[in-house]
């Protein structure tokens, strides 16, 4: 973690400092924009554009409303919002999605962070944007949805959605 006198350099524009910075997040941030965007070329783009923004918007940072980690996963979820905004989200219809409700909670257990993220990206661009706002980021419906330009009930029903079929791809994974 980054101390008040490392962002201090950064801002400054110590190159140390601030490719302590980045050493310090990509491999988390690189997984976040994973999460986000199936095409790997897509992800690697969004951690670079979120890269440079954390370092050209670091002067709006402030200490006293919360850690530097916070603000700049703010930085690159907005990053990946404004990417997938760029093209044009697939928010699934309502009727294109029949299967039963499924409900498991052991069987993500023996499921490591790589294989889940891959599952993730696999998911429709919708189901995958909402979920990841709302089961990784902590996001509400309501919030979703103004971020998104939807409505409360689309985000909730594709949040439905993606929880359903990744319930399906891991019951396949563990049979």
């Amino acid at each position: 973690m980054l101390d008040n006198q490392k962002i201090k350099l950064c801002l400054e524009g110590n190159r140390m400092a601030q490719k302590e910075l980045y050493e310090a997040y990509k491999v988390n941030l690189n997984v976040l924009c994973q999460r986000y965007f199936a095409d790997l070329e897509d992800a690697k783009d969004v951690l670079q554009e979120g890269f440079v923004k954390v370092f050209r918007d670091l002067h709006q940072f402030d200490s006293a409303k919360g850690h530097v980690s916070s603000w700049i996963k703010k930085v690159f979820v907005n990053t990946c919002l404004e990417k997938l905004r760029k093209k044009k989200l697939d928010f699934q219809k309502i009727d294109d999605y029949d299967h039963e409700i499924v409900h498991d909670p052991g069987i993500i257990s023996d499921l490591n962070l790589k294989d889940l993220t891959r599952m993730i990206q696999k998911l429709p661009t919708g189901y995958r944007t909402v979920f990841n706002l709302y089961v990784i980021e902590g996001y509400n419906h309501q919030e979703i949805a103004d971020q998104l330009g939807i409505s409360e009930s689309t985000s909730k029903t594709q949040l439905m959605k993606a929880k359903n079929m990744l319930r399906l791809k891991l019951e396949d994974v563990f049979k």
